[in-house]
């Protein structure tokens, strides 16, 4: 027999509020009063934000704003170690190996989200915590169902089966819903198929069932005003800003302000001042996620302005800390605030010998970004949309690539040979690739930023800490010292929040998943392909995808290298369907 899915929603979350409330004697147990005292955990993850992202952000203020060789950046003053970031099958990792790392405490495999190398579900952090009677919640500037939020809170082999991630995250899985808050973006994943610019093969619309379950929605930037900096927040929540990602800052600020989406440290903010108003210890995962989108587009725009954004994060959070943590005279905070990256993009380097130059200068020259106003991802799909909407002429498109993309580089001395360069990419080119990374090339050139790669790359990331009192902030760096794997990472937040992970890895492997009908089907045994590992793992290059009718290329997945640059299942899919 089969029942309505909203039903099943509806009992996955109330039997997850039950599993909350601890039994007594249990571990978790625990009164209202003590809960109190209860450690919490804020954990930032900057996608692909490695180290020498840390000094291109830090050389360009310095230079922007006149300051002192040794004036640092709000993420300097708080590094205590660092972390390798290897996957099972490659030494490079993605998203969803490296975040299972954090949320699992184990090692799995690229693309892999929320299960073992042997595909079998691994109890996450954020479950074990729900099931201890805390507060939860992911807040993201990617999709919400994208590798390190999905990797939290839901069970799958494939990364790109974002449609089922959705329904793990709203309570899919025999755990029931484990997420008391989700907010970024990814709407299309959560839209019926019978709704324009969904995403999803069927015609389940979970923002209903989820409504239907009680949770509170939320997706335009009026909705999220009225939440009046979180007291207003009513859990369970969903906030869905946008239909993919959410903007890169720098087009985010461009955005008129009555429809700007909300900023990382603004629904950072508003979400802890939620979780803080229930009075009860939380655990919540906030992911700075568009430093790796351009990372993998070699744009050093949208890189750049999404690490500065970071850095507000950082110092929005810092100080929330400060101000919530009643512990300040105890060597035991309260409330722990760590960050780190899953991975490095791009291989960034500060410097740049070009094919002209005789010989290597010892120089790069970050006041070449001063005057940039978009990312390049966006400025091509402007470009495209032009060219769509009607029969352009050459002279056309070349006026609007002269008068109106280029100028926003912010560089004045581009030539005819790189306008008719980037009006030929364009052409050439079926999906924008192309022309993003070429528009950037033209910003890194003259700046002599070196980029190896449009994918991730092995390098270890920073490690940062901070609690209030500073003397605890000294006793509790010390065994942050040094350098880590990225398992550790799991394993010390679960070790310091006293949770069962094994409890919740027992329950999802012994238990059926909820509302495993048609697309959401939560087979977690199904074989996905490995990528890297030699030279049997390499598929032959694909030509270019077309793209799919009803998508513009501001909503077109295949439009970013980072969609072009994980599973080998996802890049088998996309040479099937040409």
């Amino acid at each position: 027999m089969r029942v309505t899915v909203s039903f099943v929603l509806l009992i996955a979350t109330l039997a997850s509020l039950a599993a909350a409330a601890p039994a007594n004697g249990s571990s978790g147990s625990s009164s209202s009063s003590s809960s109190r005292r209860q450690k919490s955990v804020i954990q930032l993850i900057s996608d692909g934000f490695g180290p020498a992202s840390e000094t291109f952000a830090r050389s360009f203020v310095q230079a922007r704003d006149n300051l002192q060789w040794n004036d640092t950046l709000a993420l300097d003053k708080s590094i205590v170690g660092t972390i390798r970031t290897r996957s099972t099958d490659s030494l490079v990792t993605d998203s969803a190996a490296s975040a299972t790392a954090y949320s699992c405490g184990i090692k799995s495999v690229n693309a892999y989200i929320g299960v073992d190398i042997d595909q079998k579900p691994c109890g996450t952090v954020l479950e074990a915590a729900k099931q201890k009677g805390y507060n939860t919640a992911l807040v993201t500037t990617s999709r919400s169902t994208h590798a390190t939020p999905a990797s939290y809170a839901a069970h799958v082999p494939d990364r790109d089966d974002e449609n089922t991630i959705a329904e793990h995250m709203l309570g899919g899985t025999v755990l029931g819903a484990r997420v008391d808050l989700i907010w970024g973006g990814g709407r299309r994943h959560f839209l019926p198929n019978t709704t324009s610019g969904s995403s999803r093969k069927d015609g389940r619309d979970l923002i209903g069932e989820a409504t239907s379950a009680g949770w509170s929605y939320l997706s335009t930037r009026a909705e999220f005003d009225a939440l009046n900096n979180g007291s207003d927040v009513q859990l369970p929540s969903l906030g869905l800003f946008t239909s993919s990602h959410m903007s890169y800052e720098i087009d985010r600020l461009a955005q008129n302000s009555t429809v700007q989406e909300p900023s990382l440290a603004q629904m950072a903010i508003t979400a802890l001042n939620a979780l803080k108003k229930q009075d009860e210890p939380f655990f919540i995962m906030i992911e700075g996620a568009r430093i790796d989108h351009a990372g993998h587009n070699n744009d050093p725009i949208g890189h750049l302005h999404d690490i500065l954004a970071y850095q507000e994060l950082w110092t929005a959070v810092s100080r929330w800390v400060d101000a919530n943590d009643a512990s300040q005279s105890s060597d035991d905070p309260e409330i722990v605030l760590l960050s780190t990256s899953d991975h490095e993009c791009g291989g960034l380097t500060l410097a740049l010998q070009r094919p002209e130059d005789e010989e290597a200068e010892y120089a790069w020259y970050p006041d070449v970004l001063n005057n940039s106003t978009h990312s390049t991802e966006y400025l091509a799909a402007q470009f495209y949309e032009y060219a769509e909407a009607e029969n352009r002429t050459e002279g056309e498109l070349r006026d609007y690539m002269v008068q109106s993309i280029l100028p926003s580089l912010g560089q004045s001395d581009i030539d005819e040979d790189e306008t008719a360069r980037a009006l030929e990419l364009a052409r050439e080119d079926d999906d924008g690739l192309a022309l993003t990374i070429y528009l950037a090339s033209l910003v890194n050139w003259r700046a002599h930023l070196g980029w190896s790669t449009t994918g991730h790359s092995g390098l270890d990331v920073n490690l940062y800490l901070h609690v209030a009192p500073q003397h605890a902030q000294q006793k509790l760096a010390a065994s942050f010292v040094g350098n880590h794997e990225n398992t550790w990472i799991g394993s010390w937040t679960a070790s310091w929040l006293e949770l069962d992970l094994a409890s919740v890895t027992r329950q999802l492997n012994n238990g059926t998943l909820v509302g495993a009908a048609g697309e959401g089907s939560a087979n977690l045994t199904t074989p996905t392909g490995r990528y890297h590992g030699g030279p049997k793992h390499v598929l032959p290059a694909l030509p270019p995808r077309r793209r799919s009718v009803g998508y513009s290329h501001k909503e077109n997945t295949m439009l970013r290298a980072e969609e072009r640059s994980h599973s080998m299942a996802s890049k088998r899919r996309a040479h099937a369907e040409l």
